[in-house]
């Protein structure tokens, strides 16, 4: 049974050029029923980031997920150079220490990060390993831990997996109740049947972000489309993970390049929430029987 309203969510990617205050005002203001927290528009004194948390607490708008400073087990674009995986697991339980004090119920985002030298049994092997003991740390803590796969034009850039399999693969190795998934249909739209590979996900599905492809295809990594001006087949996708019995949030979650042209970055903030919120009810309601 569809849900008659959707969560309709907005991550802190979207905007990534305002302040972290910017951000959960104008949110506030425009009635988005929830936040993705990025922690890097978070003070890195732990001091002001513990009252920036507070301060959004405050607000009463619900954080969906947090997306921790340094969020992937390997090196990756947003963190390169801090290389030791083990390093890498003890930042993100700092963040574990600090997000479990405003906002336990919001589970946190982590990706895979490049395959070190290309060795890829060793970055399984790894991740299987660090994220038990991830898991374990954040439960202690009462907090989920959602993994992320991206699309294969960030292989050896983000990620070194890159298809549903290869992370329900991990998730089911990790075992633990509180390490599911993040699905991001940006990434996993292309995939073959990924409609019935959705709806098996089931409980394992802890959050959702939402965009779309451009039609005539990205013009670099960062280069996506609000909800309904590109060409995915939300709809069928929407179907899909309400079939699959998710009911949290639709997080958009929006990267560009100041260089293009119609950088989304660069346009009114307030605008593209209400481009986007109506472009995810349009396709919500257009969900097939």
């Amino acid at each position: 049974m569809i849900l008659e309203k959707a969560c309709f969510g907005v991550s802190e990617f979207t905007h990534w050029f305002q302040t972290f205050e910017q951000d959960v005002l104008l949110y506030t203001r425009l009635g988005v029923d929830s936040v993705e927290v990025c922690e890097r528009k978070l003070a890195k004194d732990p001091g002001l980031a513990r009252e920036q948390l507070a301060f959004l607490k405050s607000l009463r708008l619900p954080v969906s997920s947090i997306q921790p400073r340094v969020h992937a087990l390997f090196q990756d674009s947003m963190c390169p150079d801090l290389l030791d995986p083990k390093q890498r697991m003890r930042e993100f339980r700092n963040s574990i220490d600090l997000m479990s004090e405003f906002f336990p119920e919001a589970p946190m985002v982590t990706i895979s990060g490049v395959a070190p030298q290309f060795n890829f049994q060793l970055a399984h092997e790894t991740a299987r390993k660090l994220y038990v003991e991830l898991a374990d740390y954040a439960a202690d803590h009462g907090m989920r831990i959602m993994f992320e796969p991206l699309h294969p034009i960030l292989m050896n850039n983000n990620t070194f997996i890159c298809t549903l399999k290869e992370a329900t693969t991990l998730i089911d190795s990790v075992e633990r109740d509180n390490f599911g998934l993040c699905l991001d249909i940006w990434h996993v739209w292309q995939e073959p049947s990924v409609e019935k590979q959705i709806e098996a996900l089931g409980e394992r599905i802890f959050g959702v972000h939402i965009s779309d492809w451009p039609v005539e295809q990205p013009r670099c990594l960062g280069d996506r489309r609000l909800p309904g001006e590109g060409c995915i087949p939300l709809s069928r996708l929407f179907r899909a993970i309400d079939k699959a019995g998710y009911q949290g949030a639709y997080s958009l979650e929006i990267f560009s390049e100041r260089t293009l042209p119609d950088s989304l970055w660069d346009q009114d903030p307030a605008e593209v929430i209400e481009r986007a919120r109506q472009g995810f009810h349009n396709a919500w309601a257009k969900q097939p029987d």
